[in-house]
């Protein structure tokens, strides 16, 4: 007979100790069959399969009365219960062998597979002697997998009890699910059979399949707990969030004070993005119970999200204390650094710190390409270009890698590359930032039509919008348009804010005369935002038309220091620092 070693399981030493409901059921005086095996040996005994198994099936419990079968069947802790109790004899004499071997059936579906209503407690006679089914319940108790022999549902059943004695085995899986869908043939209504299937293809990762038996399985012990809540999980990463959480509230309201239930009423509403909810029930969790660390990062992530930076700063400390670092810390600690310290240096430094435990973790690339494109640096030796495309090797479909390769593109002057990114993006659904980014590349490639098609399409929508304003502009004077250009940067000016000043002094110096207006508007759009890199840009250009060398070398030194990953900028003050110096 093949046997598969699958594992021992904590469960056994700590089932017996939870309940004494079926002590005798669980620890029986040695029979034949125990005393066989060695002092040290953890190899079962091989037991002849008796032929009543093999040939007919389920008549080794012929003898059992219809009514009791059934309900050893049905498993639900209920009817085991009810099956226990009707098995039972004062005399215990009278009992026959099918019927101690179905008690320890029941016994041992109950320890393992139902746990939480172990109750209750029952004499069971001794059993000397041994067969298939005490042979299977001696292997599943030590972990052991061994594939059923027979066609009666129970032997069929029995060896998958498995799948919670050595619950971290994958080896017997397939072997296990076809004896679940044999079973299930012969009873499709039972409640234990359903479950087990449902377990064993959530371990799989086929949740869509696995709700079917679920919903099978809650249909008949409609108030299971385990059933239940095990379906509110599926349901949950399955994205069905509203039925997650009407079962959660069936579970809340049979048991208001279980943390367990609270759990996953909040993996629920975080799962759908309330983090309101999600962040006040972590709050009751860590109440119970401050060693929830995962909940410590829900309940600091809700926080970010209403602004109390101080209060996430202190559930994110508290979190670090407990020795683990996730990547949900890591991502909420730069987070809270880039939003409330306003450090992108300390945001690129803990991803810095992220990336030697996470190297290939995606979220973790993005997040680390945001802040390296919006601070203009590296994070850990790479610039977001870098990391952008190391996502993009991984999910070439992947819209916010795209959307940074294009900015930083478009940084570095590579506009004929940045155009191709962004004009299959722009011709679908996509934000206005990318649509203004693209009208800027298509300047810069002196594709004017299409830069005024998306503009003006952008201006009219909301001539209020301040980048709608910007492109609008920007394409005005692109294309020579100077009256037109003119007229709309003196009527927004008087009320712009010193950013919108800034970026309206730099437009107008491309519609002055000559290069010496020209420079004290560039200066004037300097006085309202001194980081305006394109102004800055733009006067290191006359200056080394002029061959002011040193007035030039400054600009661009104040460029480097702003982007000291711009390819292009380097490039221009290397070889201006080789002409001063010669």
């Amino acid at each position: 007979m093949n046997r598969k070693f699958v594992g021992l399981d904590a469960s056994f030493a700590k089932g017996f100790a939870r309940c004494a409901a079926f002590l005798c059921l669980l620890f029986l005086p040695l029979t034949p069959f125990h005393a066989s095996k060695k002092a040290g040996d953890t190899k079962e005994t091989s037991i002849p399969v008796p032929k009543d198994v093999k040939a007919r099936g389920s008549y080794y419990f012929s003898s059992i009365k219809p009514r009791i079968l059934d309900l050893v069947e049905n498993g639900s802790p209920r009817s085991l219960e009810v099956a226990a109790r009707l098995l039972h004899r004062s005399d215990p004499a009278s009992y026959s062998d099918s019927e101690k071997t179905l008690l320890r059936i029941c016994g041992l579906l109950m320890e393992f597979c139902w746990p939480a209503y172990m109750s209750g407690g029952m004499e069971v006679p001794d059993m000397r002697g041994a067969n298939y089914y005490t042979n299977v319940i001696f292997n599943v108790r030590n972990g052991l997998y061994e594939p059923p022999v027979g066609d009666d549902f129970i032997a069929n059943l029995l060896p998958c009890v498995c799948l919670f004695s050595a619950p971290n085995e994958k080896s017997c899986y397939a072997s296990a699910e076809a004896a679940l869908e044999k079973a299930l043939k012969l009873r499709g209504d039972s409640t234990l059979a359903n479950y087990m299937m449902g377990i064993l293809l959530t371990r799989q990762g086929k949740d869509a399949k696995a709700l079917g038996y679920l919903r099978k399985a809650q249909a008949g012990d409609s108030s299971n707990k385990e059933i239940l809540s095990l379906q509110m999980r599926v349901c949950t990463s399955l994205g069905r969030y509203d039925e997650a959480l009407k079962i959660g509230e069936r579970l809340q309201l049979a048991d208001p004070k279980s943390i367990d239930v609270l759990k996953l009423c909040c993996d629920a509403y975080y799962a759908k993005g309330d983090l309101a909810v999600a962040g006040d029930l972590a709050a009751q969790i860590l109440m119970m119970d401050g060693r929830s660390y995962r909940y410590l990062l829900i309940r600091a992530e809700a926080s970010l999200a209403e602004g109390e930076y101080v209060k996430a700063s202190t559930m994110l400390d508290a979190y670090s204390r407990s020795g683990d670092k996730s990547k949900e810390y890591f991502l909420l600690r730069s987070r809270l650094q880039c939003e409330w310290n306003k450090s992108p240096v300390a945001a690129a430094e803990t991803l810095g710190q992220a990336m030697l435990k996470y190297p290939d973790d995606t979220q973790l690339l993005l997040a680390a390409a945001r802040v390296a494109s919006e601070g203009n640096m590296k994070v850990a030796g790479k610039t977001a270009l870098e990391f952008a495309r190391k996502v993009l090797k991984k999910d070439s479909g992947n819209s916010e890698a795209r959307k940074i390769c294009i900015v930083e593109l478009s940084k570095e002057g590579d506009y004929e590359e940045s155009y191709k990114l962004s004009s299959t993006l722009v011709k679908g659904e996509c934000d206005a930032a990318l649509l203004h980014s693209h009208i800027e590349t298509c300047i810069a490639l002196k594709k004017f039509d299409e830069a005024r098609t998306l503009a003006t399409s952008l201006y009219n929508k909301n001539k209020a919008d301040v980048q709608a304003q910007k492109s609008y502009i920007n394409v005005l004077v692109s294309t020579g348009m100077k009256r037109e250009a003119q007229d709309m940067i003196s009527a927004l000016m008087p009320d712009a804010d010193s950013s919108m000043k800034s970026f309206l002094y730099y437009e107008q110096s491309f519609l002055s005369s000559d290069d010496r207006s020209a420079v004290a508007l560039l200066r004037s759009s300097l006085t309202q935002n001194p980081r305006n890199t394109d102004s800055l840009t733009r006067l290191y250009e006359i200056y080394y038309g002029q061959q002011d060398w040193k007035r030039a070398q400054y600009y661009l030194k104040q460029v480097v220091a702003l982007n000291p990953t711009n390819k292009k900028a380097l490039a221009m003050s290397q070889k201006l620092d080789k002409i001063i110096n010669n």
